[in-house]
């Protein structure tokens, strides 16, 4: 579709406005071909799963398989804990052993999420890390 060069930031800013919303990804050129940051389906299911959604809801609605999905919460809270003991980014990633800019997508919904360190460990807490 072409638009004029002034209305294309306003369409970015409509379709992650839609995406959030609805918790869906749009296939764009930026979530196709990474050309841009855009809603991921890390955001999503994370989202969803902070929001209380069941594993099998958040697999059946973002069309993931439960293993996936698991993955991604898994790895979102290990980046949680390693945030709550400010554990580097880069030795997060040896860590974890993901790349850092995935570790950076996290600790970005890391601190989107929480405003304080006691309701990260409140979180934790409810998943029944003790720390």
């Amino acid at each position: 579709m072409d638009l004029p060069d002034q209305c294309r930031p306003h369409l970015g800013i409509l379709i992650r406005s839609v995406q959030r919303k609805h918790n869906l990804v749009v296939p764009t050129p930026g979530t196709i071909l990474d050309a841009e940051r855009s809603m991921t389906h890390k955001d999503v299911i994370v989202s969803l799963h902070l929001q209380g959604y069941t594993v099998k809801d958040i697999a059946r609605m973002t069309h993931h398989s439960p293993r996936a999905v698991d993955n991604y919460i898994g790895t979102f809270e290990s980046v949680l804990i390693l945030y709550l003991f400010g554990v580097p980014p880069e030795l997060m990633a040896r860590l974890l052993k993901r790349g850092i800019s995935l570790i950076n997508e996290y600790l970005k919904l890391v601190r989107e999420r929480y405003q304080d360190h006691q309701e990260i460990k409140e979180y934790l807490a409810s998943k029944g890390v003790k720390i």
